[in-house]
């Protein structure tokens, strides 16, 4: 009987923890708009820079995820969830509606250039292009998905998968590079 009273007490504990977390977000971030009944975990990095836009509505974002919005790009999260230490950067633009993003994946909407030169690859720059998950797009265990990739609603990409292009409606994708199988 002690242990559900524990565990009601540190559900709640959470809850406020990410309350408050949500509101000191709000004032060191005034593009950072995180709304509905959106959670942040323990341990969660979150960073919207001046010039970009990130809207978090209904998102769960587990703990020691990272999110980054840089200057100029729009990052949305819709009604979804985002597994533990899951990486999100948007230089562009990440858009992603109505799924589940399970632990440990990486999206990333850009890549160094890398011209083969004398030039320090950081100081080469990086190429952007949108990525957008629609409704209801499972992306399973440890999966990356690159720069310019669309999903159609209702897919799945397969744990480990590296996605370097789109994928129509109702998908199962999986490999490296990752391949439609249905």
């Amino acid at each position: 009987m002690i242990y559900k009273f524990y565990r009601k007490f540190f559900e709640l504990k959470d809850k406020a923890a990410s309350r408050v977390k949500i509101w000191h977000l709000s004032f060191k971030y005034p593009n950072l708009k995180i709304t509905g009944n959106s959670y942040i975990g323990k341990n969660c990095h979150i960073v919207c820079e001046d010039g970009g836009a990130m809207v978090l509505h209904n998102a769960h974002i587990n703990f020691g995820t990272f999110l980054h919005c840089s200057k100029n790009a729009t990052f949305h999260i819709n009604s979804s969830y985002i597994g533990m230490h899951t990486v999100i950067v948007a230089t562009k633009k990440i858009s992603i509606s109505n799924s589940e993003i399970a632990e440990m994946v990486v999206i990333r909407d850009q890549n160094h250039k890398h011209n083969l030169t004398d030039t320090p690859i950081k100081e080469q720059g990086y190429e952007s292009s949108s990525i957008i998950l629609h409704k209801n797009v499972w992306v399973r265990a440890k999966a990356t998905i690159l720069k310019g990739v669309e999903i159609g609603k209702n897919s799945i990409i397969g744990a480990n998968a590296v996605v370097n292009k789109s994928f129509p409606n109702s998908s199962i994708i999986i490999g490296i590079p990752a391949k439609k199988i249905n």
